[in-house]
């Protein structure tokens, strides 16, 4: 029972993390960056290196992120260079997501902890 009530907590928390988010025109252009270079990179993956829909998605998500499982990697030579490229693009959306989500969850926590609540 303890941990549905702190889930339950959690989850609250995150929608109010969310809704400041949202607030932010810089956080909605990060979020359109992120998925329009997830689009981009699923579309290209499919195409040059003929993975399903699913698969090149799932690629492009394992390669913004740096985390790189290394199950599926790219073997044309165009596939090589545009990850490379993909990779140094991705790295600084992805890193402005995260200060951004950071941010947000300090600005949650501050007025979270004053009087009024606001």
């Amino acid at each position: 029972m303890d941990a549905m009530i702190a889930f339950f907590i959690l989850v609250r928390n995150m929608y109010y993390v969310l809704k400041i988010l949202f607030r932010q025109d810089e956080q909605k252009a990060v979020m359109f960056s992120v998925a329009f270079l997830l689009a981009v990179g699923m579309f290209f993956y499919h195409s040059v290196e003929q993975l399903s829909y699913l698969d090149a998605l799932y690629f492009s998500v394992m390669t913004l992120t740096t985390v790189g499982y290394g199950d599926i990697h790219p073997v044309t030579p165009i596939g090589k260079i545009f990850t490379m490229g993909y990779v140094l693009l991705g790295i600084g959306v992805i890193s402005a997501l995260i200060v951004n989500f950071n941010r947000a969850l300090k600005e949650f926590h501050l007025n979270k902890n004053k009087p009024d609540g606001k």
